[in-house]
């Protein structure tokens, strides 16, 4: 296993678009689950209250009902939310790495393009 992964990284792997389009697909994925872990945190029960226990402020979560879509919270008063701490910052990290990998799969296909064509003109 470890020759095969150091034979794909010396044989300039890094410089194969489709590889950055693998790993752009797969961190858009992993963004994906953890928004929806962070969509569903405390669902579990019916109401939100039952989630939070003897910590619900009814108050506090119908000011925050217009909240955006990002940053996740699900707030059971001023200072607990039921989102895990960690959800938020991977979403971003992973939706930042994963546009960086689809602008990597572009230039190098743009490239990888160029590169033939100009091999072409060099053969004729």
């Amino acid at each position: 296993m470890i020759q095969m992964v150091w034979r794909e990284v010396r044989e300039e792997l890094w410089t194969r678009p489709l590889w950055w389009l693998l790993l752009s697909i797969a961190t858009a994925v992993l963004a994906a689950v953890a928004f929806a872990v962070g969509a569903v945190a405390g669902w579990g029960g019916l109401h939100i209250g039952e989630a939070c226990g003897d910590s619900y402020d009814p108050g506090v979560v119908a000011q925050h009902l217009d909240d955006p879509l990002f940053p996740l919270h699900n707030w059971c008063n001023a200072e607990h939310d039921l989102v895990p701490s960690w959800v938020n910052p991977a979403v971003a990290g992973l939706a930042m790495a994963s546009a960086v990998c689809l602008v990597m799969t572009v230039v190098l296909g743009v490239a990888r393009a160029i590169r033939k064509k100009r091999l072409r003109k060099l053969r004729a």
